[in-house]
């Protein structure tokens, strides 16, 4: 453009300084100008090209792919072949990158099975609802639905039955009829309704569960809430809800819940623990590390044991001891966490336990529209209605709930994407009904899918290790304990467990807003406290074959092999500087100072199933799973002598290199890039 100014300049000048122009010098000037804006707009289209195809300018989850020198192929081991492909330097390809557990980050639409299921409760819609402690009648349901042709409704209580059992339930008398909005009595927590014409038929029949409070519970907890405040001295006391899916892994989660996980990430400022591995293989096993920070083999409990879990110390023992108000709901009775296979409880583990009403509704095949919906609601939907109950009836008193619901998610991975839309309006209206001000939750997951095609692939096998794991805090947390929350974020990268949050949880009854230093070598470290970098599984004491630490061999600088990956390092920095290629010199290996190659252990990948919790327990291996390979090398690039640390990842069933997050220089570039600048190409260029 200056060149151009300056002719334009000069033309002008010579123009007027003549006192009439020729018409010949105008044409020409006029002709030699527009020649040279030409060629200036074509030279700075190319620029804008070759900026554009410059892998520098690839997203996040893009992948620039390219061949370096077309119809050639590097050998990287002796009997396979491979070609080079370039990635983004800023793709972020570990969840956990630091030199003692990488966890690498997969791509979760990398699978055979990408179904996202719909689900339409086709039921009449209902005539009544709970509201809190309120039976009511929706009258506008009533006049659009019914046509007004309503005269009254009665209500059967649903009991728990009179065997101290889990498997048993039963109902009371029928309710006086009414035809307007009624108080529950608290001895009335569940019920089935049914509904009449003016002619006296039966038009509507449906279930119920209701939230009142019960005065030997309020008695109970008024006396022990102050004793635990003059116990153990709180600073702060929040009520605690966990709620769980059942089969829903962190990759799960981002494939099918894209409401959920944006409204928790973005309005609700939650934590994503993204290293958090399972520590063993289906629900039950991995929710007691969660609930008692043991493994089933550390109780006296097996398979043959005929005994109920009523004498186990769960960490809601721990919050109703201390005066809270307590909530126990599952779904699917017939595989419920302590049922399947197991004998239950005698007693309700809370306060509030919905079994006998599950119960009653799996036996009442009528009610249910398909396996999904009971009536015209999606039954995940009553659960996470019951939980809201719970928090507005008890929105000022201590309160803890705990949560899992597993038919919608635990048959098919696809089912996912229906509970997307009810978690995102639950955690919507959870938010503005001012739970959150106190309130901290937890959603969770078990463990990942164990099911399907899928699994037996090595990205199935990472799914079925890292569930996923969220925690909100209430605003004021995040304001008053500006220390706990940086500990929190940091760990969202650390390496975590089912019984890290059982420490957490006591952390939170316990509450003193204090930031402890971790010992690395604690089985459990609560998430309030920095957990170390330095974390392994032997530290968390995550057997072999769940861990998903990849394992670190080193390699001989010199060898054959770590030549040959150098030589394609550098063609992948040089494909960095290539639109300023005329401006650099193109680099060449020096020597490699450092070379490690890290892979999944052994029994990962062989890993195929385990029978038995604890007597005659047998884990079964079989042959080895296809799996990416990482290198890690450090280099000296020449004629530069610059100092580089990059990372690849050799994926042997496609048999591709890639390059793998940044590529870093180590050392000084001082002025050998003084040609250029663009601060990042300045780390690899060394001006002609």
């Amino acid at each position: 453009m200056r060149i151009i100014n300056a002719l334009q300049s000069s033309c002008l000048k010579e123009i007027f300084s003549e006192t009439v122009p020729s018409h010949k010098t105008m044409r020409f000037y006029r002709l030699t100008t527009l020649f040279l804006l030409l060629v200036v707009s074509v030279l700075l289209v190319m620029l804008v090209l070759s900026s554009w195809r410059s892998p520098l300018s690839v997203g996040w989850d893009q992948m620039a792919t390219k061949d370096f020198s077309p119809g050639r192929e590097w050998n990287i081991q002796d009997d396979e072949r491979v070609s080079t492909t370039v990635a983004s330097i800023k793709r972020r390809k570990f969840l956990l990158d630091n030199e003692y557990c990488l966890i690498p980050n997969l791509d979760p639409f990398d699978i055979q099975d990408m179904e996202m299921t719909k689900v339409n409760c086709t039921g009449r819609p209902s005539i009544t609802y709970i509201e809190g402690s309120y039976l009511r009648l929706n009258w506008t349901t009533i006049r659009n639905e019914y046509e007004g042709d309503f005269k009254y409704c009665q209500y059967m209580p649903v009991t728990r039955g009179g065997k101290r059992s889990d498997f048993i339930f039963g109902y009371g008398e029928l309710s006086e009829t009414f035809d307007h909005d009624i108080l529950i009595p608290p001895e009335h927590e569940f019920m089935r309704i049914y509904c009449y014409s003016k002619s006296e038929g039966k038009i509507s029949t449906n279930f119920h569960a209701a939230i009142t409070p019960k005065k030997n519970v309020e008695d109970r907890c008024n006396i022990l809430f102050e004793k635990h405040k003059a116990d153990n001295k709180p600073k702060e006391t929040f009520n605690l809800h966990f709620i769980g899916m059942d089969s829903v892994s962190r990759l799960n989660s981002l494939r099918r819940m894209p409401l959920t996980r944006n409204f928790l990430l973005n309005d609700l400022q939650a934590f994503e623990m993204t290293g958090y591995n399972k520590v063993a293989d289906n629900t039950f096993v991995n929710i007691l590390p969660f609930t008692m920070g043991k493994y089933v083999s550390e109780i006296d409990w097996n398979e043959t044991n005929k005994v109920t879990f009523d004498k186990y110390d769960f960490f809601w023992k721990n919050f109703s001891r201390a005066g809270y108000r307590t909530l126990y709901a599952e779904d699917a009775p017939t595989i419920a966490i302590f049922v399947y296979g197991k004998m239950g409880f005698r007693d309700p583990p809370a306060d509030y336990y919905n079994r006998h009403l599950q119960l009653a509704l799996e036996r009442q095949k009528n009610v249910w529209s398909n396996r999904h919906c009971i009536v015209d609601k999606l039954e995940t939907k009553y659960l996470l209605d019951y939980v809201t109950d719970f928090s507005r009836v008890f929105k000022n008193k201590p309160h803890f709930g705990f949560t899992f619901i597993t038919r919608l998610t635990h048959d098919r991975a696809g089912d996912l994407a229906v509970a997307d839309v009810p978690y995102f309006e639950f955690l919507t209206r959870f938010k503005k009904e001012g739970h959150f001000e106190n309130t901290i939750l937890i959603l969770y997951s078990d463990h990942g899918f164990r099911f399907g095609d899928d699994r037996h692939s090595y990205l199935g096998k990472v799914e079925e290790r890292l569930p996923m794991l969220f925690l909100v805090f209430p605003p004021k947390f995040h304001q008053k304990y500006p220390h706990l929350v940086r500990n929190l974020r940091l760990n969202t990268g650390r390496l975590t467990t089912p019984f890290d949050i059982y420490e957490t949880v006591k952390d939170i009854l316990y509450f003193d807003g204090k930031d402890r230093k971790a010992n690395i070598m604690d089985r459990g470290i609560s998430l309030f406290r920095e957990i170390p970098k330095e974390r392994r599984c032997h530290h968390a004491r995550i057997r072999h074959h769940w861990c998903l630490c990849m394992e670190e061999k080193k390699l001989k600088p010199k060898g054959k092999l770590a030549r040959k990956i150098g030589k394609a390092t550098i063609r992948f920095v040089n494909e960095i500087l290539t639109p300023v290629k005329d401006l650099c010199v193109e680099l060449t290996l020096g020597n490699i100072t450092d070379i490690v190659k890290k892979e999944s252990n052994d029994k990962i990948l062989r890993y195929q199933d385990v029978f038995n919790d604890v007597i005659n327990k047998t884990i079964i291996f079989g042959d080895k799973t296809k799996a990416p390979i990482i290198y890690q090398i450090t280099f000296y690039a020449l004629p530069s002598n610059a100092l580089f640390e990059a990372t690849l990842n050799y994926d042997p069933e496609f048999k591709t290199f890639q390059l793998a997050g940044d590529v870093s220089r180590i050392n000084s570039y001082g002025l050998q890039s003084h040609c250029l600048d663009d601060f990042k190409l300045k780390l690899f260029c060394l001006c002609k």
